[in-house]
């Protein structure tokens, strides 16, 4: 096992003391439970998570957890996916004022295994009919001055992976009315949010659409895989893309202010930093609107955007001038969209 704690650095305040894996070697579709504590930081409000790839050009996640106010934490992962592309040792790296790296084996089969049978069967696809269209009723024109728009927190967006892309508004609200701990667990990270304020679809012109039957991921690949499905949401949302519908908008989590600020003030270096930000363009953590991102490479980070990330971190700047900033590197080829 890999263990670096920076030179210099405070060890009694603010910093990862120790965390554990569940196991040393995964396979494609394992869970990776990783365990450990903090000396906790009430100003710092998440541990930044990133596993490394092998060859240490790349992330194959990157991720946040909320510890305790003693100072314990819990995250389970997935191993496996388009990011798991290689056999080898990858380095899992936390960060909460300071850093701590372990590594762990990955092999996408295990040699006793030809198949995976973690990976669940995916039924064929039945098409299903398109909703409805009522009468479209007048929708105001936007603003002519959209700099006015002013951004509020997205609780959506506030914990990476809740709600999860493929499971359903009436999922979450069944399991938080049924059952008393987990609406204990919602209850403490949402005090001000009810659980259809966080899981739910925002209501449209259209009745019942979204429904909260269907998961974001319906959507979206609906939208993605059915031309006449997509120009049938295009007419009825100009304008607007099926994130933003499912309400998986441009606001940015709080723990990506984090990551910011441990680049900003470096903690995490230029290449990890662009490879977390590549990440979370391609997962749609951060969306950039009118920009279809697929990949970037930079070899170059420009001081200037190191500022305006520092500036967004402390909040001197507005997350409308960090996400202007993203999307000016995209246009302009700084970040080259592969």
């Amino acid at each position: 096992m890999l263990l670096l704690i920076p030179f210099g650095l405070n060890p009694s305040f603010g910093t990862v003391n120790n965390f554990t894996t569940d196991k040393s070697l995964y396979h494609l579709g394992d869970s990776i439970k990783i365990t450990g504590n903090v000396n906790y930081d009430s100003a710092i409000p998440s541990i930044i998570i990133q596993i490394i790839t092998p060859s240490g050009s790349g992330l194959a996640h990157v991720d946040s957890v909320i510890p305790k106010n003693d100072g314990t934490f819990t995250k389970i992962l997935h191993a496996g996916g388009p990011t798991w592309n290689e056999n080898g040792k990858y380095i899992i790296k936390l960060s909460y004022a300071g850093n701590l790296e372990k590594s762990i084996d990955y092999e996408k089969l295990s040699s006793n295994s030809q198949s995976n049978p973690a990976l669940p069967v995916v039924p064929e696809k039945k098409p299903t009919p398109l909703p409805v269209v009522p009468e479209k009723k007048p929708t105001p024109l936007p603003a002519d001055d959209e700099s006015d728009i002013s951004f509020t927190e997205n609780p959506k967006m506030r914990i990476l992976g809740f709600p999860s892309f493929d499971k359903s508004p009436q999922y979450y609200i069944d399991r938080y009315n049924t059952e008393p701990q987990y609406q204990s667990w919602f209850d403490s990270q949402f005090p001000l949010y009810q659980i259809d304020d966080v899981v739910g679809y925002g209501a449209t012109h259209i009745e019942n659409f979204p429904s909260f039957d269907k998961s974001p991921q319906y959507y979206i690949d609906r939208y993605n895989t059915e031309p006449q499905y997509q120009s049938w949401f295009d007419s009825q949302f100009p304008g607007k893309t099926i994130y933003d519908i499912l309400g998986f908008s441009t606001d940015i989590p709080d723990w990506i202010k984090t990551y910011a600020k441990n680049w900003a003030t470096g903690e995490i270096s230029d290449s990890e930093f662009i490879s977390g930000l590549d990440f979370m363009l391609q997962n749609k953590i951060i969306v950039i609107p009118n920009v279809d991102y697929v990949h970037s490479a930079i070899d170059d980070v420009p001081s200037w955007f190191r500022n305006t990330s520092h500036w967004w971190s402390n909040d001197l700047i507005s997350q409308q001038e960090f996400v202007n900033s993203l999307k000016f590197l995209i246009q302009k080829d700084i970040i080259l969209i592969e």
